[in-house]
């Protein structure tokens, strides 16, 4: 049995009930009056939580720790864990199903990684996947208690441990601190927990079951799509500190020392890429590091893992793909190794229909929503409402504090781009990855001018 029994004969139908059944009936859940702290939550905003919490975006129109009760907590707690699982667990089997296609050589990589690929069963790769998450999830959940407990009740500290570490290994977002992690941003011990746990999540399983058997069990070696991600989440984490750091220098890190400071720039390239947690007021950063959250939020994570976004191999493949056409190679070269043709195409297709769909949004909520007095805006409307936008798409929860005053209408436009850049993305990718169609007219090739 395959891994890809676990997606089905049609398994773009089945992602979209998988995660439209889980939004379904949180919206129901959080709508009841046992849910909320003052009464009962409209069913848009509730829908809205619950979109973004299965969506593990982190948007949210609500306080969670004010305006739910335990009980909406608790929901939202495990709307995160069913959609941080499902996600890893579908994309995971759909990276196994490339195995056929992959080189000898990297095929024999992950067949040492998870066994022999005909032997890959739905059973044991979603046992596979619940066991890391869980694992990462209680390691986060006992260092963070240790670290909360410190100012907070026992039980207290306990709840909060458990909710931020699952919401932070999924990429989420969502927090019970009114300020999201505002208040931490001088505890550097916090800030490394955070970032480990969301970066170990933005990953993803393939990654870090490559990197087990090659450190702890001294077996095999690293695929390309392994190095692929361990070099680019570095270069983009590394190269973001640098940047944050030094845009806001003077700004958002002023009063901090260098290390407080550099942990905050760090935090700010770790979170923006499908986090969605802040250390620092995002609408008080510089035009320069906003513009830069917002690449990195484009960007996302790696496939496989709970992130959103484009992914980093897939924005990474195109700049390669540029960078070779300068050299003046025809093929697509890292590590010594060539990518397909396949993988670059379906590259540039995620890319340019995520920019469509991007531009397609903004201009509705620009539509949509209408224009809020000057001193509501904090970088203007148009800066305001494409932050928002890239930041729903790419499933990230950061804000410039314009989510809670939207109207009905623009929460839904939202609600929709989060469903669309979680869901919707991974299913094009599946159709993507379809076989040509036998039989189909091919015809003569003729160059076209460019540029």
């Amino acid at each position: 049995m395959a891994a890809m029994e676990l997606l089905g004969k049609k398994p773009d139908r089945k992602i979209v009930v998988y995660f439209l059944t889980a939004i379904v009936i949180g919206t129901v859940l959080l709508s009841l009056p046992v849910s909320s702290t003052n009464g009962r939550i409209s069913f848009v905003d509730a829908l809205f939580t619950s979109t973004s919490a299965v969506c593990v975006t982190g948007l949210t129109v609500l306080d969670t720790g004010k305006d739910f009760s335990t009980f909406g907590q608790v929901v939202i707690l495990l709307l995160i864990q069913f959609g941080g699982l499902g996600i890893m667990t579908l994309t995971t089997a759909l990276l196994v199903s490339f195995m056929p296609r992959l080189s000898f050589k990297d095929r024999l990589i992950l067949a040492n990684t998870l066994g022999n690929d005909r032997k890959i069963s739905s059973t044991s790769l979603l046992k596979s996947v619940i066991a890391v998450t869980l694992a990462f999830e209680l390691i986060g959940a006992v260092v963070l208690f240790a670290l909360f407990s410190k100012g907070l009740p026992v039980d207290q500290a306990a709840f909060d441990a458990v909710f931020h570490s699952v919401s932070a290994f999924c990429n989420a977002g969502f927090s019970t601190f009114s300020d999201s992690l505002e208040s931490f941003s001088g505890n550097v011990l916090v800030i490394a927990m955070f970032s480990f746990l969301i970066i170990c999540g933005g990953l993803g399983f393939i990654v870090i079951a490559e990197l087990f058997s090659l450190a702890v069990l001294r077996r095999g070696q690293l695929s390309l799509h392994c190095k692929l991600c361990l070099s680019l989440t570095g270069v983009l984490l590394v190269g973001g500190t640098i940047a944050f750091y030094f845009a806001d220098f003077n700004n958002a890190f002023d009063e901090m020392g260098i290390i407080s400071g550099l942990a905050n720039a760090f935090f700010q390239a770790v979170t923006a890429r499908t986090a969605g947690f802040n250390t620092v007021p995002q609408a008080g950063l510089t035009e320069v590091s906003l513009v830069l959250t917002m690449i990195l939020m484009f960007i996302g994570a790696c496939p496989g893992s709970t992130g959103g976004g484009v992914k980093a191999t897939t924005f990474g493949i195109v700049m390669l793909l540029a960078y070779n056409r300068f050299l003046g190679r025809n093929a697509v070269k890292a590590f010594r190794r060539s990518i397909s043709t396949d993988s670059v195409s379906r590259a540039l297709t995620v890319i340019l229909i995520a920019v469509f769909i991007i531009v397609l949004m903004l201009v509705t909520l620009l539509v949509a929503e209408e224009k809020p007095l000057p001193h509501r805006m904090v970088h203007g409307w148009f800066g305001d409402n494409l932050f928002e936008v890239i930041s729903a798409f790419g499933t990230v929860g950061l804000s410039l504090g314009m989510t809670e005053h939207l109207h009905d209408f623009g929460k839904i436009i939202i609600i929709l781009l989060m469903f669309i850049g979680r869901v919707g993305l991974l299913t094009l990718v599946l159709t993507l990855a379809h076989p040509p169609r036998k039989g189909e007219i091919v015809y003569v090739e003729e160059p076209v001018m460019v540029g």
